[in-house]
């Protein structure tokens, strides 16, 4: 009997682990095609931040709805979020590519926020399902074309500096929105859809641009 084998002595061959260089922030910008995806989060995040601030107000002030008719709403939309991001994206992803599927997204996304300046509910309600339809395909693709540019190693690096332009751009979102709706009312879901208009434009860019140089 090995009496260093039994009590866990032995040697064992030694293996070098493979991990991501630490990079400083203007080394992650400087990742191909990095500055412009990070740009897409920003944007969507502040965009969704405005409609977030602005739509229980609208819906409580400008279209008397009750608390019950605000709770209905959103839970039409989440649950309507919950089937895109299920079966629908499953398939469509195996379809098509993360780009096709960001740009047809962020497109759908731009127009649901058209419906939300009415006063009429089966076209706000529309809105909803456009929006949990344009944000399901939209979002994921987005979040899985950042990771692939940055590469195996560099994942974690790119995922924290997102979190932080997701940060910014909810204060941004919230303290912008809301200063918008009290001087344009509903019409701030404009610029909800102006913001994910801008990401329909960076993606279809980065479409035109080609396959992205991921950093290995």
């Amino acid at each position: 009997m090995n009496v260093r084998k039994v009590f866990g002595q032995e040697q064992k061959p030694c293996f070098e682990m493979q991990g991501g260089d630490k990079l400083t922030a203007s080394e992650v910008l400087g990742l191909d095609r990095v500055v412009p995806l990070l740009t897409v989060y920003f944007l969507v995040m502040m965009g969704f931040n405005f409609f977030y601030i602005a739509f229980p107000v609208y819906a409580s002030e400008g279209l008397l709805w009750s608390v019950r008719d605000v709770g209905v709403y959103f839970s039409v939309l989440s649950f309507s979020m919950v089937v895109v991001q299920g079966p629908i994206l499953t398939r469509a992803s195996k379809r098509f590519g993360d780009v096709t599927l960001a740009i047809v997204g962020s497109l759908i996304l731009a127009a649901s926020f058209v419906f939300f300046v009415s006063d009429q509910t089966d076209l706000l309600y529309l809105g909803a399902v456009l929006l949990a339809l344009g944000n399901g395909l939209m979002w994921p693709s987005v979040v899985s074309m950042l990771s692939k540019a940055a590469g195996e190693k560099h994942q974690g690096a790119i995922q924290g500096l997102a979190s932080s332009f997701g940060a910014l751009a909810s204060i941004v979102g919230l303290l912008a929105g809301g200063a918008l709706y009290a001087n344009l009312g509903a019409w701030v879901f404009l610029v909800s859809s102006a913001s994910i208009l801008s990401v329909f434009c960076i993606t279809l860019w980065l479409a035109w641009l080609g396959p992205s140089v991921v950093a290995k």
